[in-house]
Parts: structure tokens; sequence; C-alpha cells
């Protein structure tokens, strides 16, 4: 069975004390749905970016379970069903780990070819007393060509 992660957003309007009887029942119809839940962890309530449903606060809670791709559709239905909950994601986390292992490969590949940035530091210091300079700006204004 896949391995998927769902984020929810409870909404403020909802006590403190009864986000984890919704959380209970998601987790219900996870597991009454042949899934199992392997982890669950409750953020707490934290400020949202925007206003959602006149919300200002919601309660975050992250859930990794497993469960067939075929009832992940009747939990999207659920989840939508259920009022408090103003907002979620469902991901597989499978497919995520597949595409991150693409791109650090990718990324590897990129830092490999590229070539190293000169720095200062890397650059040899060259001393000149003050008359070497002068010289060498006469030099430089002197000739026709002033890029030498």
């Amino acid at each position: 069975m896949p391995k998927y992660e769902l984020m929810y957003i409870v909404s403020s309007a909802v006590s403190d004390n009864d986000v984890p009887q919704i959380s209970t029942e998601v987790d219900k119809f996870v597991t009454d749905n042949g899934g199992n839940v392997l982890n669950q962890q409750m953020l707490g309530k934290k400020k949202l970016a925007y206003p959602i449903s006149k919300t200002r606060n919601g309660f975050y809670v992250v859930e990794t379970f497993n469960l067939e791709g075929k009832k992940l559709q009747s939990l999207d239905n659920k989840l939508r069903s259920i009022e408090p909950i103003i907002r979620y994601l469902v991901v597989n986390v499978e497919d995520q780990e597949i595409r991150a292992a693409k791109d650090r490969k990718i990324q590897e590949k990129m830092r490999a070819s590229r070539k190293p940035i000169r720095t200062e530091s890397s650059l040899p210091e060259i001393k000149l007393t003050e008359s070497e300079l002068e010289a060498k700006i006469a030099q430089a204004i002197g000739s026709e060509d002033l890029t030498k």
C-alpha cells in the first residue's frame, strides 16, 4: 500500500478540546477503509497567512498513513464533508521521495559541471610601492589603449 501524508487545518471556531475528536474521526475513516495510521502530529494553533472562511487561526494536524489508492477518493470526500476542516492536503510520500532523489542527482551533476568561482582570496596578491604604482598608472594613461 502506498504511504501518504495528510495535513489539515481545523477552524478556530472549534474548541481545542474538540480537535482530538475530529482527528479520531479521520483516523477511524482511514482504518475502516483498510489503511493504518503510522504517525500523527498535532502541531497546535497557528495564525493563518490569510483569512479562510473568516477564520484567522487554525489548528494544524499532520498524519502519515498507508491506504490503497482506490480508497483515496473516498477519503477526499470524507474530508470535504467534515465542516470544521477548512483546508487539507494529501501527498504521496513515496512519489515525493523519488522526485527528491532525482532532483538531488541532477543538482549534483550541475554542481560538478560548474567552474569554481574565483574569490579575492584565491587571486595572487601583488605588492607595489607607491612609485611603482604611479609608474604603472602613467604608463596606462600614456598608451593609446586604456584597457591594458
